[in-house]
């Protein structure tokens, strides 16, 4: 057998091992070393393959793809630099729990350490931020090579895939001739070697919790990140509760259609909680917390504040996530496991009726706001107002999802809210965006300001080699708007160096340079007119806002919130 056919079957049976465990999607990042898999990914149509030249926003994409879809996708590059510049998607993707399977290309092990270009050590270069790391055999005569390639192939599946999901890194070696046989390739999809299951309650843990709940005066529900596809589920269990439901945008509940839930949610209660005195007559008894905790600095002060006797903490890992070090009892279930719980509602808890009017009062106040202010949170109140049902809004980290926390309202729109909340940070966003929307084939909002654009710029580069949509709305207040409501404010000297970090750049040129789509909205209304109209391909709509004027209002809201409040009779 000559090497070029072995070659070939190496590849063959590493693609099959992703396509029978789920990956359909691929994103390419071209270089010579990874030539074998590229041509394998890219002439078989199980695979839905997109090139993002920009390693870095590659990775995001590749994220944005897996978040959206809740499935596995693979990530493709040459050896080298190439691969670090895949770093920060890979340890998002790790804190997100997002299941990438990072494939880097490699020199074969002659050829390490002794001075080859393009070559770095490669072994484990993720380091903690991976589930598992395998670096692979090179070609050989071994008749077992094959099959060993497939096994661990599904082996990084699986882990990719098992609670808590996440990355995984396979590690290429490659020896030259790079090129395969194209016409023997594409190979049938199997059935699964491996299969995946979930935590469910047991009787018994289930019997426990519903009598705590059922005994309960004054629960509350707080509600992180969750993935569209398990909102329904989760709906069933907060109605069938009747607790106060304290939800994050990336909660996905409050666009629900369902008039059940709506009557429960409080989605303002990061306003109501910056009042620390009126902490005492909103404790809880117990609190109930489902996924990561959300967005709201203040909800963590309150409930570091009260304490509660009963924290309980649902996570589908053992390695549960309690930045609060609050959790008294730990429940390992999938969401599906909420199903088994069905607590009678009581007519006893003394604060759901403080929490529901404020929270209304609170909505009344924003709905003034909106008419009367001209600042970013005004902008975003409008352009939430506006967008179209069944849309996909992205939010940066910093102040858009802030913003997206405060002003986002209960609407049954059915909008579907994601973000890159695994680490924080500003990176990769338009990117992760961009790969979100081809995932979920829905119209696209991105709200981002203009230093996360700025970063993520090179994103763009999308736009040359496939089909992107979607409309990114960028609050351009000239630097980093958040630092304004932190105190380094208060101290003058360095403040516009370290933190403003002002740029004076706006945003007509970049889109000229790609061909996209550019308007500087200058009023709330022609906000409100651009937002819902249809569009193809990509276009920037760019606000241009002030900073102490943005941070000046934001409090006036708050100081409003603070002096409107409703006592129970």
């Amino acid at each position: 057998m000559s090497y070029k056919q072995r070659l070939t079957d190496y590849v063959r049976s590493l693609l099959s091992g992703l396509k029978d465990h789920g990956v359909t999607d691929v994103v390419v990042s071209p270089g010579s070393r990874s030539t074998p898999l590229a041509y394998g990914v890219i002439t078989d149509p199980d695979f839905s393959v997109s090139i993002q030249v920009d390693e870095r926003s590659a990775g995001f994409y590749a994220l944005g793809l897996a978040k959206a879809s809740e499935k596995p996708v693979a990530l493709l590059c040459t050896s080298g630099s190439a691969a670090a510049n895949y770093f920060p998607a890979i340890v998002e993707a790790y804190y997100a729990r997002v299941p990438l399977i990072v494939m880097t290309a490699d020199r074969p092990h002659e050829l390490r350490d002794v001075g080859a270009p393009q070559t770095i050590d490669q072994v484990k270069l993720y380091g903690n931020h991976v589930k598992w790391s395998f670096d692979y055999p090179v070609v050989d005569t071994f008749e077992g090579t094959t099959p060993f390639v497939y096994q661990q192939t599904a082996r990084a599946l699986s882990q990719a895939l098992q609670s808590p999901q996440g990355p995984v890194h396979l590690n290429v070696p490659f020896r030259e001739p790079l090129l395969i046989d194209l016409e023997q390739v594409p190979v049938p999809r199997n059935s699964k070697m491996i299969r995946t299951s979930q935590s469910v309650l047991d009787t018994q843990t289930a019997t426990e919790l519903i009598a705590s709940f059922e005994q309960s005066q004054s629960g509350i529900v707080i509600v992180g990140e969750t993935a569209p596809s398990k909102v329904q589920k989760l709906t069933e269990f907060l109605v069938n509760l009747g607790w106060p439901v304290l939800c994050d945008p990336l909660s996905n509940l409050r666009s629900t259609k369902d008039q059940r839930l709506q009557q429960l949610m409080v989605e303002n209660y990061d306003a109501l909680l910056k009042d620390e005195t009126k902490y005492k007559l909103l404790a809880p008894d117990v609190v109930v917390r489902i996924g990561p905790q959300p967005v709201s600095k203040f909800l963590g002060l309150f409930l570091k504040s009260v304490t509660p006797n009963n924290y309980i903490t649902f996570d589908e890992s053992a390695r549960f996530r309690d930045p609060l070090g609050l959790t008294t009892d730990l429940i390992v279930s999938s969401l599906d496991g909420l199903s088994e719980l069905t607590p009678e509602a009581t007519d006893s808890h003394k604060t759901l009726k403080l929490w529901r009017d404020n929270n209304k009062q609170v909505r009344k106040l924003i709905e003034d706001y909106q008419r009367e202010e001209s600042d970013e949170g005004a902008y975003v109140s409008t352009m939430l107002l506006a967008l179209p049902e069944e849309t996909l809004l992205f939010a940066s980290s910093s102040m858009p999802i802030r913003d997206l926390d405060t002003f986002q309202q209960r609407d049954g729109k059915g909008i579907v809210v994601l973000a890159n909340r695994g680490t924080n940070g500003i990176d990769g966003v338009l990117s992760t965006a961009l790969g979100a929307q081809k995932a979920m084939a829905r119209p696209m909002y991105l709200l981002i300001g203009d230093l996360a654009l700025l970063h993520d710029s090179n994103g763009l580069l999308l736009s040359r080699y496939q089909d992107v949509q979607g409309t990114i709305v960028v609050m351009n207040n000239d630097g980093g708007g958040i630092f304004s409501y932190l105190p380094q404010a208060a101290v003058g000297n360095h403040f516009e160096t370290l933190f403003g970090t002002s740029s004076g750049l706006t945003f007509e040129k970049l889109a000229e340079m790609y061909e996209i789509d550019y308007t500087q909205v200058s009023s709330k209304e022609q906000m409100a007119e651009l937002i819902p109209q249809a569009t193809k391909g990509l276009r920037i709509l760019e606000v241009k806002t002030n900073r102490p004027e943005n941070t000046a209002a934001h409090r006036r809201l708050w100081q409003r919130v603070k002096e409107s409040w409703i006592e129970n009779e």
